[in-house]
Formats: structure tokens, sequence, C-alpha cells
């Protein structure tokens, strides 16, 4: 009878499931932009201290944000690379294209979708 109760309570408790909660709440940061890259979707903007910031583009607005390399700015951004679970083992490596493959030390998403024009 021992055994079938032990039983039971390690059923029970292998059977319940934790509500893990993970915010993917907007964040401002401030970062040091020193190169940047591009496809149809997307503009990629590497910081100094090599985190990157994925934007995606607009298809409707012909304006644009306009960045110089080499200036600070503050972004208001969703950490993605936060988001992934841990335990699990992912190259930090943002593939762009088939050419183009970013190693980076965290990973951003801008909050809004928007052009970006680079001015010299």
């Amino acid at each position: 009878m021992k055994n079938i109760f032990f039983f039971f309570l390690f059923f029970l408790y292998s059977c319940q499931t934790n509500n893990v909660i993970i915010s993917s709440k907007p964040v401002n940061i401030k970062r040091k932009i020193i190169s940047f890259e591009e496809n149809k979707e997307v503009s990629i903007l590497i910081a100094d201290n090599n985190d990157i910031i994925e934007v995606f583009k607009e298809n409707i607005s012909t304006n644009c944000k306009k960045i110089k390399l080499g200036k600070s700015y503050s972004l208001k951004i969703i950490p993605v690379s936060d988001l992934i679970q841990h335990g699990i083992e992912s190259p930090n490596e943002y593939i762009l294209n088939d050419s183009t493959i970013i190693k980076y030390n965290h990973y951003y998403t801008l909050e809004k979708n928007q052009n970006i024009c680079i001015i010299k």
C-alpha cells in the first residue's frame, strides 16, 4: 500500500507543469553603432560591444531613421537572446543570408519596424 501511495505522489508530481512567464517587454538601451548590414527584410545594427539590433523594415514608408556610424543612440528594444531557454546550447550567430553570418554578444530587436539610412 505504501508503494502505491508513493507511486501516486510521484505520478501527480511528474504530471504538473510549471508556469514560466518570460517577459518580452521593451526596454531602453544605449549603444554605439559601429557597423550595419541588411537584406530585403531586415537591417542589422552592430554595436561596439558586439551586440546586434535587428530592425524589421517598413514596407509602406519612404522615411528612414538616420544613423551615423560611430555615434551612440538610445533605442527601445526587445531582448531576443534573453528569451532563449537556459540549458539549450545554441551558437551566438545571426544568419543574415547565405554569405553573411554575424557573431553577437546579445541579440535585440527594435520595438518598431522602420527603415534605416546610414549617413556619412
